[in-house]
């Protein structure tokens, strides 16, 4: 036969394949049913954790308000420790979780780690641009073939959460006021190294200075004057001298002249040496000077980022140090068990009448489908109007099927 056209062969083959369709509904009733008894019930409990925001806010030394970790992320670095491998043995350890089941340490952390879920809820407060949404509360669900390790996990690891919140919060407090305290001790040390070797360069260039410069530069200028001045004595008394020595006959009291100017000469001489000697030095000194200046500038600039990293080092530890006793005192950003998780009143499988129900639906489906598969596999003419429509002949006459009930007690013998 073709297709089903009509609601009468679709009802006519329905009682046909009656039988069959029972059966195979049957056999998918009693299979759900055995399925079910022997799977265990999935339970699962939840505990809530509210994140309370600072109630007072850390100023910076400027009077700032100090920028603090977000929420979100101090949450997830929490999640990661706590699902650990040795914090998931220790778990299993502590509940009993899986001790009648052939796994082994592996598998039983996977499957703990399957059946937690952290979900986070963010603030309604609107966050800074640019920076993540704050989370306002954790939920923090655990499954489990029964009321109580649900229960218990759950509790357990939103137990942890608080715990590693409050030890985490103090902990980084701490360790940043320690950290800028040495650092601030560090910069202290250079700054004092570098004002000793400021020192100790000055007093090796004590007279190339820019304070001594401007004495040398006028001592410089008189050393000149001066020397022009006995220049041109010099040239006078040797003039004098040559003239008396350029005589024909000198007499005694010409030679005692011509001696008395050599000495004069001689003493101008010498003080005209001294005075260039140190006018030389005074010229080496000035022409130091731009190598001096770069090197003191060299060492202002170090000096003053320094003092500036000092500082700067100087507000975050005063920062830190607020931090760190407002974490003592509970005033920071802190974890509160808002709802500790209890035993589930239902499984969240689902009750065992909904599965049968929906078990012998997809097995009457299934026998459904079965019914027309046969059916198209083995067509067969059944009626006038299918003979008609299939080969577009019309028969003569029809016999009806007689079923042996309907035929009478004579018809029968016959």
């Amino acid at each position: 036969m073709g297709k089903i056209q009509s609601f009468d062969e679709l009802f006519g083959m329905l009682i046909r394949r009656r039988l069959m369709i029972a059966l195979i509904a049957l056999v998918g009733i009693i299979a759900t049913v055995l399925q079910l008894s022997t799977k265990a019930p999935v339970f699962e409990s939840t505990a809530v954790i509210q994140v309370q925001t600072p109630t007072i806010t850390a100023p910076t030394a400027s009077g700032a308000a100090a920028p603090h970790e977000n929420s979100g992320q101090r949450l997830q670095a929490i999640q990661q420790q706590l699902t650990t491998r040795e914090n998931m043995q220790a778990v299993i350890a502590r509940h009993n979780l899986y001790s009648g089941l052939p796994l082994t340490s592996d598998q039983k952390v996977h499957i703990l780690r399957q059946s937690l879920r952290f979900q986070t809820v963010a603030s309604a407060a609107a966050a800074s641009f640019g920076q993540p949404a704050e989370v306002s509360a954790l939920l923090i669900s655990a499954q489990a073939n029964t009321r109580a390790e649900a229960t218990n996990v759950a509790n357990d690891f939103a137990q942890g959460v608080l715990v590693a919140g409050a030890e985490d919060q103090k902990a980084r407090a701490l360790e940043a006021q320690t950290f800028f305290q040495q650092e601030q001790r560090n910069l202290k040390e250079l700054i004092m190294a570098k004002e000793a070797e400021i020192a100790q360069f000055q007093s090796e260039h004590l007279s190339a200075l820019p304070t001594q410069r401007a004495i040398l530069q006028i001592e410089l200028t008189g050393l000149e004057t001066e020397l022009r001045s006995l220049n041109q004595t010099l040239v006078g008394l040797r003039n004098e001298r040559g003239a008396i020595e350029r005589k024909t006959n000198l007499r005694a009291t010409d030679k005692r002249q011509v001696a008395t100017l050599s000495a004069q000469i001689e003493t101008i001489s010498a003080q005209s040496d001294a005075l260039q000697t140190r006018r030389s030095e005074i010229v080496d000194i000035l022409s130091q000077a731009q190598v001096i200046d770069r090197t003191l500038a060299e060492f202002d600039r170090d000096l003053d980022q320094l003092q500036a990293q000092y500082e700067v080092a100087t507000r975050r530890s005063a920062d830190a140090e607020t931090a760190a006793k407002l974490q003592n005192g509970d005033q920071g950003e802190t974890f509160t068990l808002l709802e500790a998780a209890i035993e589930p009143d239902y499984p969240i499988s689902g009750g065992k009448r909904k599965l049968v129900l929906v078990g012998a639906f997809a097995s009457l489906i299934i026998g459904l489908i079965v019914a027309f598969v046969l059916e198209h596999l083995r067509p067969v003419l059944r009626t006038q109007r299918q003979l008609e429509r299939e080969l577009d002949l019309r028969p003569i006459i029809a016999i009806p099927e007689l079923r042996k009930s309907d035929l009478t007690l004579k018809q029968q013998r016959t």
